[in-house]
C-alpha cells in the first residue's frame, strides 16, 4: 500500500516517535484508545498492542477502498480500461554484443497521452539474456522523477538462457532507463517491438521504449539483452491518498477505531479491562458507527464535486446521476 497506509498514522507512544500522516490524525489521539488498553486487548494473534493497532488502519484502509470502488462502479465513475501486459522486444540469439564497460539496454516512457496521476506504469519483469554465467552484475533503473531516482539490483545470471527478474517496479516520473554494466557481461540482441510509429503513434495506451547505450539515447531498435514486461492500471488508492486531509482521513480514522472496539469485544484475553470495559466499549461503538456512517454519507454526497476536479483516464464524471446505494 506503500503512501497509502499513511494516510493515518499509529505512533509509538512509548518510543516518543513521530510518524508521517497525510490527514494529520493519529490513531492514539482518539480518546478511547491508549497504549495499555491495546496491549490488554491484544492476543497472541498480534503480539503486542501497538502491531493490534497498525493492523487494524491497514484492514480499514482495505475496507474504505473497497466501499469507495463500490460507490463508483455503482454509478458509472470507473472506465472499462483493459490491463493488457506488454513486452519491449524480442531476443535474438544470432546478434550478439562483446563485453564493455559500458551501461546498455532500454529506456521506458510512459505514454504522454494518459491523463492525470491515477493510471500507474508498472514494470513487472525484467529479462536478460546473457551469453556467460555472471554474478553480481549491477542492473539500475534510473527513473526522472523529482529529479532523478536510481534503483540498483544486483543480478546472477545463467548464460543461454533469458533469466527472469520480478521487480514491481512503478514508473514514477515520465520515464525510465533499465540498464545493465557490460563490464563482464556479453549479451544478445533484443530487438524493441514497442517503439513509436509514423508521427509519433503509440504502440499501445500505455508505454513505448527506445535504446540506450553508454550515454545517450539510440535511434535504432536495440535493447541490449534487455526485455521488459509491463502494464497500466488505474491505483484508485492514490484517489484516497489525494483526498487524505479532506473526508478519507477521518473516514479511515473512525473506520480504524471501530474495528478496535470490535475487536475488544471479540478477544479471547481476559483482564480487568477486557472484562469490565465491555460496556464503556459498547457505549463507545455505538456512537462511533454512528459518527462513521454520517461521515461516509457526507462524503458520497460531495464525491460528484470531488471527482470532477480531477481530469483522469480512470474516471469518467460526465453525464451521471449520481446515486448513494451503497
Amino acid at each position: 500500500m506503500n503512501q497509502l497506509q499513511n494516510i493515518i498514522s499509529v505512533r509509538d507512544v512509548c518510543a516518543g516517535e513521530q510518524v508521517e500522516s497525510l490527514s494529520g490524525l493519529d490513531l492514539m489521539d482518539a480518546p478511547e484508545i491508549s497504549a495499555k488498553n491495546l496491549a490488554n486487548i491484544a492476543n497472541e494473534e498480534y503480539v503486542s498492542g501497538l502491531n493490534l493497532a497498525k493492523k487494524k488502519v491497514v484492514q480499514a484502509l482495505i475496507l474504505v477502498r473497497n466501499d469507495l470502488m463500490s460507490v463508483m462502479a455503482a454509478n458509472k465513475v470507473i472506465p472499462d480500461l483493459s490491463v493488457k501486459q506488454y513486452t519491449t522486444g524480442e531476443f535474438k540469439t544470432n546478434i550478439t554484443y562483446p563485453e564493455e564497460t559500458k551501461e546498455r539496454g532500454v529506456v521506458l516512457y510512459k505514454n504522454s497521452k494518459i491523463r492525470g496521476k491515477l493510471r500507474k506504469l508498472v514494470i513487472h519483469n525484467v529479462q536478460v539474456y546473457a551469453l556467460a554465467n555472471a554474478e553480481g552484475v549491477e542492473l539500475k533503473i534510473y527513473d526522472d522523477h523529482s529529479g532523478g531516482i536510481v534503483s540498483t539490483y544486483n543480478i546472477d545470471l545463467e548464460a543461454n538462457k533469458v533469466n527472469t527478474f520480478n521487480i514491481e517496479y512503478e514508473l514514477k516520473g515520465t520515464f525510465a532507463r533499465v540498464l545493465l554494466d557490460g563490464t563482464n557481461v556479453s549479451v544478445c540482441s533484443s530487438y524493441l517491438t514497442c517503439f513509436t510509429g509514423c508521427n509519433g503513434r503509440m504502440p499501445n495506451d500505455c508505454g513505448y521504449t527506445k535504446g540506450w547505450y553508454d550515454t545517450k539515447e539510440i535511434t535504432s531498435k536495440e535493447g541490449f539483452g534487455i526485455n521488459l514486461e509491463f502494464s497500466c492500471s488505474c491505483d484508485y488508492g492514490q484517489l484516497l491518498c489525494d483526498m487524505a486531509q479532506t473526508y478519507v482521513g477521518e473516514i479511515v480514522w473512525l473506520k480504524s477505531r471501530v474495528l478496535l472496539l470490535e475487536e475488544h469485544l471479540r478477544t479471547n484475553r481476559l483482564n480487568n479491562w477486557v472484562v469490565y470495559g465491555r460496556e464503556e466499549t459498547k457505549n463507545y461503538l455505538a456512537d462511533l458507527e454512528d459518527q462513521y456512517r454520517d461521515k461516509w454519507q457526507t462524503f458520497i454526497g460531495a464525491m460528484p464535486g470531488i471527482l470532477k476536479q480531477f481530469n483522469d483516464d480512470c474516471l469518467l464524471c460526465n453525464g451521471i446521476r449520481w446515486v448513494t446505494n451503497v
